[in-house]
């Protein structure tokens, strides 16, 4: 692996995780009777930032070097299935966070203007869907990674 394709893994992985945090910390935020939705909505768009750098890192490190050099490995390893199920099931996944995270900072700038507690559960509920998936697909990166 070259050092272009590491640093862009670790951008991956830790842009990955503190949009992950940042979804945590807007939820709790949302949890409040008075949330401060201006720094709430900064926040939201801070993780879609972080989420597209997130997605074009691994894009590209799994076009140029994941596909053709870790994933036969993984296959021909005593762990295939850790492809097989959870790297497929993680890229599909994976697909949505950064269209779920726009919806949550786009909900989150209209409740600056417009505050309205419907749409603030709702809202809350839908960084629940978005932490839910964060960790899911981060776990499943690990135990790919793990398996080689």
């Amino acid at each position: 692996m070259t050092t272009t394709l590491a640093a862009l893994l670790i951008i991956h992985v830790i842009g990955g995780v503190i949009a992950i945090g940042i979804h945590n910390v807007i939820l709790m935020h949302l949890l409040k009777k008075t949330p401060n939705y201006v720094f709430i909505s900064r926040l939201a768009w801070s993780a879609v930032a972080l989420f597209l750098l997130s997605w074009a890192t691994s894009a590209y490190y799994y076009v140029m070097y994941y596909g053709t050099a870790v994933k036969p490995r993984i296959l021909a390893g005593d762990a295939p299935f850790a492809h097989t199920f959870f790297m497929e099931t993680k890229e599909h996944i994976f697909l949505l966070l950064p269209f779920v995270a726009i919806s949550i900072a786009l909900c989150t700038s209209y409740l600056r203007a417009n505050p309205d507690d419907g749409l603030r559960k709702s809202t809350a509920f839908l960084t629940l869907i978005a932490l839910g998936i964060g960790v899911a697909t981060a776990v499943s990166g690990m135990l790919v990674s793990g398996s080689i």
